[in-house]
């Protein structure tokens, strides 16, 4: 969205005013990753975007990049020609750094080098005026915010300044990370996580504590420095490194694509700066070498990647530069023919991928399993690559550097793990218990004697290398006979909680959908579906994160601390796509294969657990308010169980099937086109729309050609259209304060008769029950705000902790839903009631 919005938090609102006066965002560096940071700014703002580098021909490469998307934009027909045209007059690319005076955020993306840094900074705090500046980023993978500040000299420059770091390709890639460190004030670590939030559309990995390269580049960095020490030939490349394909991609593939330099510059940093406790510093430090020779010939050779002049690194690709056709032999120097991993040697991989295709599962937790203890060549490599790693996570867990929920969301978000590396923790816990994963580490351990910087790294009782004196969290867990750092969803059995080490509860953390809490002013919860970049689809894991989120609205309604809810979408436009498509697939989809189709029972559970789902919002006495844009599918069919519906214009290019052209217009943000692909509405959506009263022409409108805000709002689907999607999430927030002030019992009833329908007995009798105060204990206080209009009436006491509500009973009370978070016995889980 582009521009913020603080959903009745306070705290939030000096951000949210600060980021909405913005007028210029200043790149220094014009990279890879200064070219992403710098289209991703265009492309979601209006702001003017400054882009600066010293290299003339790094900018020449720049703008022409950013020109070119653009101009294949407008060729898809996702742009018009004059939008391409404000985006180029709003880009200033430049070698000035006087230019900076006009920037109102600076955010450094240069090379990792140390001097080159202390530079930029000074140049930095010689121009810009500090009054003037919201903050200072640094796009840094390797650097503690500390560190980089102090090149700042003034303290009016430390207390602005941040790391803020993207991944590639930071347009296409959702996670964020923002670090405060010594310095920085709490009102520019508030502004840069709603910044990255709200305008970027990121998922924010926030650390209040410093790190060395925050929770996912020392985690990448370690998958592949790990196995760089071992390798001796292409063939090792591929095998190691395929370990990693288990959960992701080969990381020497990945610093291919990304480039070799920062891998370099950051082991350099690494190898001087991590503290003496951190478990991988023998990786970048090694008999004088922060990697292998290797590795260092190809830096002398040029051979950095594919945005190296040569176009090849770890493998030699093909000529578009989209398939690796050859793999470096470092022992001559030349690449070598690829060969499939060897089926004799590391059969448990070709174990695991078979058992997810049996099941209809890619890269799962159950085929971790199948490697982690096998007597292959690929279990021991999972022992000695990838338990170092999972037990540095843990350490980052202990010493409070990040929650396991981070953890896992900055593997699966940032290095697109298919199971977050905390799942697989909890997976490895639950199959071996923790007294069996601390006898697998011990078997690694032994297996890798002759290795003393393996032994170190794998030690967990605390006995030997930088974890001395500290043993693993593992005993801590034994201790507390916990078995589980995730609490899980009752639907599908994903993450939706995570352990508070502080008090042993299991607190909601959501990767794909926010929840702010009511304030006690307000009163009213809002929900936000999470995940732009993939158009906020529904799948599996936000119907799980719903359901959590939706347990703890309805405990602060029982509460009395939370009367609405306002449900929207991240990202412009405020878009809801249908269900992910992805997962009506059995399996990862393979187009030289086809479709194979989900089983009927698969099917219908999606469908039932869905609507189950929305049924519960909507017969709840919370009162909803959806402010939605374009929908589609299933994220139409949610909109109807809301009580009522604000919705924003839409406008792009239409295409017209007559006139077999695209013109400028308004778009349809009704839509429902599951009969085009050969299945139905799965969500709802014709029972709904008959229930809020629409004959079978207007749902045929829908289904066949969709509707405009502009004709829903006409025949009635809509109950207000608006231009500006901040102007709609203000009204649709204040419509929900007020319907937060509705007596919970008279609300209940009310609800209970609209899904019941016209009975003027019941309704007498009904009418009757909200005057005796012991079934309506709110009619002292309503009453009195209707019978003394003189006097101001006492607040009203909304708790309903020992009310029966009629024809409502709270999911905990009834068993009809189960806790919504859920984890072995003996962890302490449940549903999480606390932020």
């Amino acid at each position: 969205m582009k521009r913020a919005f603080s959903f009745g938090d306070k705290s939030l609102e000096p951000a949210v005013r600060r980021i909405n006066e913005l007028r210029c965002v200043a790149v220094i560096g014009a990279g890879t990753m200064g070219q992403g940071i710098a289209a991703d700014l265009l492309n979601k703002t209006d702001l003017e975007v400054l882009l600066l580098d010293v290299q003339p021909e790094a900018l020449a490469r720049a703008r022409r990049k950013l020109t070119t998307d653009a101009a294949q934009r407008v060729k898809e027909g996702r742009l018009r020609e004059e939008d391409a045209r404000g985006l180029e007059a709003r880009l200033t690319c430049t070698p000035e750094y006087d230019e900076l005076r006009k920037a109102d955020i600076i955010w450094e993306a240069a090379t990792e080098r140390s001097e080159v840094k202390a530079a930029i900074f000074a140049a930095i705090e010689r121009i810009a005026d500090p009054e003037r500046l919201a903050a200072v980023f640094s796009n840094t993978s390797s650097y503690t915010t500390e560190e980089l500040a102090l090149l700042f000299r003034a303290e009016a420059f430390r207390e602005k300044f941040l790391t803020v770091h993207g991944y590639y390709p930071f347009e296409a890639n959702r996670l964020l990370d923002v670090m405060k460190g010594k310095f920085a004030s709490q009102a520019t670590f508030t502004l840069a996580v709603v910044f990255a939030d709200q305008i970027l559309e990121k998922t924010v990995i926030a650390l209040p504590v410093d790190h060395h390269g925050y929770i996912t580049d020392p985690i990448f960095q370690g998958m592949a420095a790990i196995i760089s020490w071992d390798v001796r030939s292409g063939r090792d490349i591929v095998e190691l490194g395929g370990v990693w394909e288990l959960f992701t991609a080969n990381p020497f593939t990945v610093l291919d694509q990304t480039g070799h330099m920062p891998y370099f510059e950051s082991a350099r940093h690494f190898g001087e700066a991590l503290p003496a406790h951190d478990r991988l510093r023998s990786l970048y430090l090694r008999d004088g070498e922060n990697y292998p020779a290797w590795i260092a010939r190809l830096a002398k050779q040029g051979r950095m990647g594919l945005s190296s002049a040569g176009g090849s690194g770890f493998y030699q690709w093909s000529e578009d530069r989209a398939t690796p056709q050859g793999v470096i032999d470092p022992a001559t120097g030349e690449y070598a023919p690829i060969v499939e991993i060897s089926r004799k040697e590391y059969w448990s991989y070709y174990q695991a991928a078979e058992h997810d295709r049996r099941g209809g599962k890619i890269k799962s937790a159950e085929g971790l399993l199948q490697v982690a203890g096998a007597d292959d060549a690929g279990g021991r490599a999972f022992r000695r690559y990838v338990l170092p790693l999972c037990l540095y996570a843990l350490d980052l867990i202990q010493d409070g550097i990040a929650t396991p929920g981070q953890v896992n969301l900055a593997t699966r978000a940032g290095l697109r793990f298919k199971t977050g590396l905390i799942e697989a923790i909890d997976a490895l816990l639950a199959h071996l218990t923790v007294d069996g994963l601390l006898e697998l580490v011990h078997r690694a351990r032994d297996e890798n004697a002759d290795d003393p910087f393996l032994s170190e790294m794998l030690d967990v009782d605390g006995q030997a290398g930088p974890r001395r004196g500290r043993p693993s969290l593992l005993h801590e867990l034994r201790r507390r006979n916990v078995n589980s750092l995730l609490g899980y969803g009752r639907f599908y059995h994903t993450p939706v909680a995570e352990l508070a080490l502080s008090d042993g509860t299991y607190r909601g953390c959501y990767a794909d959908v926010k929840l702010y809490e009511p304030s006690s002013r307000d009163r009213v919860a809002s929900v936000v579906l999470n995940n732009p970049l993939r158009g906020n689809v529904w799948n599996r894991a936000n119907i799980d994160q719903l359901a959590h989120a939706l347990a703890r609205v309805l405990e602060w309604h029982r509460e009395g601390r939370c009367g609405a809810v306002l449900f929207t979408a991240a990202g412009s436009g405020l878009r809801m796509l249908g269900a992910d498509a992805r997962e009506f697939n059995r399996g990862w989809f393979d187009p030289q294969r086809g479709y194979a189709p989900l089983s009927e029972s698969a099917a219908a559970a999606s469908s039932r657990n869905a609507v189950s789902l929305f049924r519960l919002i909507q017969r709840s006495p919370v009162g909803s308010v959806g402010v939605f844009g374009e929908r589609w599918g299933g994220g139409t069919e949610f909109s109807y169980f809301l009580d009522l519906r604000y919705d924003v214009r839409a406008h792009g290019l239409v295409f017209d099937p007559l006139e077999r052209r695209s013109a400028w217009g308004q778009k349809p943000i009704y839509n429902q086109p599951e009969l085009d692909y050969a299945i139905l509405p799965g969500f709802g959506a014709v029972g709904e729309l008959q229930r809020l009263g629409f004959g079978d022409s207007s749902i045929f409108e829908i289904f066949d050609q969709g509707m405009t805000a502009d004709r829903a709002h006409q025949v009635g689907l809509s109950n207000a259209v608006f231009d500006d999607e901040l102007e709609a999430l203000r009204r649709g927030y204040e419509r929900a304060r007020l319907m937060a002030k509705d007596a919970p019992y008279s609300r209940a009833l009310f609800k209970e008769e609209l899904q019941r329908g016209a009975d003027d007995e019941a309704l007498a009798r009904e009418t009757g029950e909200t005057f005796n105060p012991r079934k309506n204990p709110f009619i002292r206080t309503g009453l009195l705000a209707l019978l003394d209009r003189r006097s101001k009436p006492p607040p009203m006491d909304y708790s309903c902790e020992h009310v029966r509500l009629p024809g409502w009973v709270y999911p905990g009370d009834s068993g009809l839903a189960e806790s919504d978070a859920s984890a072995p016995p003996g962890n302490g889980s449940g549903a999480g009631g606390a932020a």
